[in-house]
């Protein structure tokens, strides 16, 4: 069992939504898992549509999202994403997400 703040989860197993072929082979691999808990990026999710392809089938399988900032360069574009998943997904959960150069994922080591 996992804690975190007013939740509790029987899955330790966060998951991902990057790189399925398909919204529905998503929603299908994250019930196989067992997983609760999803991490999202923002930048995928299109906030104009009522029934956006990957937000809809998430809430429709009832789990716990976890928007992230991927995709943000700087702390400033971080900060922007996190206010956009509070607004859209009404949470204050966030993964922190930023990465200089896309290419490799990693942080700056550089930035105080």
């Amino acid at each position: 069992m996992l804690r975190i703040a007013d939740k509790t989860f029987d899955s330790h197993l966060f998951t991902g939504t990057g790189k399925f072929a398909s919204s529905q082979l998503m929603v299908e691999s994250i019930r196989a898992s067992g997983s609760q808990l999803v991490t999202l990026a923002m930048k995928r999710v299109d906030l104009r549509q009522h029934n956006d392809a990957i937000l809809e089938p998430l809430i429709a399988a009832g789990v716990t999202l976890l928007p992230n900032t991927s995709g943000a360069k700087t702390a400033e574009e971080a900060i922007f994403a996190a206010h956009l998943a509070r607004e859209a997904l009404g949470t204050n959960w966030l993964k922190l997400e930023i990465h200089p150069d896309a290419r490799w994922l990693l942080p700056d080591p550089s930035k105080p």
